[in-house]
C-alpha cells in the first residue's frame, strides 16, 4: 500500500507556500519575490480551501483580523532596513489555549467563548519580537483534556491524511494545520503527550521541552507542574529555527555535548507494543532504529518497569487541574468561575464531560495525595537517568504512539507521552513515515534535562538519511 497523501494539497495555479520551509520563504522575501502580505494571503487562501471547505479538516478555530495589517508592518520594516528577526514576516498559528492580545483564547470550550486576553502570552511576545505574525488560532481537545481533538466549541478535527480518523491531541489542530501548510509553523502545548501524539499522527515534528525551560504565563492551565509550550513544524530545519527563538538559546543553558560520530541510543523495551494492534508500529520503529544503527549509531535495549498503571500513578494532572483552571477563570472575569460551573452549565462536549466530572470530584484537602504523586514521578525520573548513565546513553527511543489513529468518535489508546511529562525531561517526536498498511509512525527521542539541541542534532539524520522509506 502506498503512503497516504495529504488531504490539503497545493491549490490550483501558483501556491507559493505549500510545503515550503521557513528558510526558503525568508530567502524569497529577501530577494523581493514574496512579501509578508503575500504569505498571509496565501495561507488564508489555503485555510479557506481546505479547513471548512474541501476535506473540512477543521484545524483553525479563529483568524486574526489584523494579520494583514501586521504583515504590512513587517514589510515596511524590511523596506526601512530595520533589524529583522529569524521569523520576520512568518505567519504562525497558535493553539487556542495560548493568549494573543485581542484574540479569543478559549481552550476549545463554549464556557470560555467570551475570553479575550489583553496581553500576549510570554512565548507569543518572544515570537513577535523575532518577527512572527500571529495568523490565528488552532483547535484543541476541550480544555486540553484528551487526545482525540474534540470540543464543544469547534467539534471534531480531522487527521491531515485520513478524514475518517482523529488527528491526536490535544494539539491536534496545530499538527493538522502545519502538515497542511496553513501557516509557516504552529505552536502547541504538551502536558502528557499533547504535542507528540498529533505530531506522530500527522507526520510533523513536535518538541516537548524540559519542564520549566521558559514561562507558561498566558497559557490556560491543565497542570502547572507538567504544562509546556512547544513548537511544531514540517521539517527539522523549521523546528530548529522555532526552538532557537522560543528558548532564546545560549551556551550556558544548553547541555548538549556537540555533534556525535556515533550516537548511543537506548531502545525502551516497555514502549514497543506487544498487542496485535501495536506490533506493526513497533516493527516499523525497530526497522527505523536498525537503519540508524547501520549508519553508525549504537542501539541497545533498555528494560525499565514502565507499565501504564505506574505512569498514570505518577501523573499529577488530576490534583492540579480544577484549582488552576479556577484561578484562570477568575482572572478572566467570566460568568463561569469554576469547573463545577462549567459542568453545571452543560458546556462540555459529551465525550469530554466524564473526565471533567472525575477531576472535579477529586479532593486532596491536605495536599498529601499530590505530594505522593510527585514522589512517584521523582522515582521514575531517577530510574530513567540512572539507566541512561549506566548505559552511557545519549538518549532513549521508542514509538510516540504504539498504535494507529482511531476512527472519529472512538477512544484513543497507546500513547507513550507520559514518561517525558512526569519526569520533566525533553522529548522530540520525529516523523518516520507510514507502515505498509498506512499507519503513521512517530519515533520519540527522550534526553536529559536541557538537551533539546542534542535531540535535534540526533534527529537530523532522519530528515537527510531517508529512513522514512523503511
Amino acid at each position: 500500500m502506498s503512503a497516504p497523501r495529504l488531504l490539503a494539497g497545493p491549490l490550483p495555479g501558483r501556491d507559493p507556500v505549500f510545503g515550503r520551509g521557513i528558510a526558503e520563504l525568508r530567502a524569497s522575501m529577501a530577494a523581493g519575490r514574496l512579501s509578508a502580505m503575500d504569505l498571509v494571503r496565501a495561507y488564508l487562501a489555503r485555510i479557506a480551501a481546505h479547513d471548512q471547505a474541501g476535506p473540512a479538516l477543521n484545524a483553525v478555530i479563529a483568524l486574526n483580523g489584523r494579520a494583514l495589517a501586521e504583515a504590512a508592518e513587517r514589510d515596511a520594516q524590511r523596506q526601512r532596513g530595520a533589524a529583522l528577526g529569524p521569523l520576520h514576516g512568518m505567519p504562525i498559528l497558535l493553539k487556542d489555549n495560548i493568549d494573543a492580545a485581542g484574540m479569543p483564547a478559549t481552550a476549545g470550550s463554549l464556557a470560555l467563548a467570551g475570553r479575550r486576553p489583553r496581553r500576549d502570552a510570554d512565548i507569543v511576545h518572544r515570537l513577535r519580537e523575532a518577527g512572527a505574525i500571529v495568523l490565528g488560532k488552532t483547535t484543541l481537545h476541550e480544555l486540553a483534556c484528551g487526545i482525540t481533538n474534540v470540543s464543544s466549541l469547534s467539534g471534531r478535527t480531522r487527521n491531515a491524511y485520513d478524514a475518517a480518523r482523529v488527528p491526536g491531541g490535544s494539539s491536534g489542530g496545530s499538527a493538522v494545520a502545519v502538515a497542511s501548510s496553513f501557516a509557516a509553523a504552529t505552536i502547541g502545548t504538551d502536558t502528557s503527550g499533547s504535542i507528540r501524539i498529533p505530531a506522530a499522527f500527522n507526520q510533523v515534528w513536535g518538541l516537548r521541552p524540559t519542564a520549566g525551560r521558559y514561562s507558561n504565563a498566558g497559557v490556560v492551565p491543565l497542570s502547572p507542574t507538567l504544562d509546556t509550550v512547544g513548537p511544531m513544524a514540517r521539517s527539522h530545519a523549521d523546528l530548529e529555527i522555532l526552538w532557537s527563538v522560543m528558548a532564546a538559546l545560549d551556551s550556558q543553558h544548553d547541555s548538549s555535548r556537540g555533534a556525535h560520530p556515533g550516537w548511543r541510543v537506548g531502545a525502551l523495551d516497555a514502549f514497543f507494543g506487544s498487542a496485535s494492534s501495536e506490533q506493526e508500529v513497533s516493527r516499523h520503529a525497530q526497522a527505523v532504529l536498525a537503519c540508524w544503527e547501520a549508519d553508525g549509531a549504537h542501539i541497545q535495549p533498555v528494560a525499565l518497569a514502565l507499565e501504564d498503571a505506574r505512569l498514570t500513578a505518577a501523573n499529577v494532572t488530576g490534583y492540579e487541574f480544577r484549582d488552576a483552571l479556577a484561578r484562570c477563570l477568575r482572572e478572566a472575569g467570566l460568568s463561569v468561575r469554576s469547573l463545577t460551573d462549567i459542568l453545571d452549565g452543560g458546556y462540555p462536549h459529551p465525550e469530554v464531560a466524564p473526565l471533567l466530572r472525575e477531576r472535579d470530584a477529586l479532593r486532596d484537602p491536605d495536599g498529601s495525595g499530590r505530594l505522593a504523586v510527585l514522589a512517584r514521578a521523582q522515582t521514575l525520573r531517577d530510574e530513567v537517568l540512572a539507566a541512561m548513565e549506566h548505559g552511557q546513553l545519549d538518549l532513549l527511543a521508542y514509538p510516540s504512539v504504539r498504535g494507529a489513529p482511531v476512527l472519529l468518535g472512538e477512544a484513543q489508546r497507546g500513547g507513550n507521552g507520559l514518561l517525558a511529562a512526569v519526569t520533566g525531561l525533553p522529548a522530540l517526536s520525529v516523523p518516520v513515515g507510514f507502515t505498509k498498511s498506512g499507519i503513521p509512525v512517530g519515533l520519540e527521542l527522550l534526553g536529559r534535562a536541557d538537551s533539546e539541541r542534542l535531540l535535534l542534532q540526533a534527529a537530523q539524520r532522519f530528515e537527510i538519511g531517508g529512513s522514512v522509506a523503511v
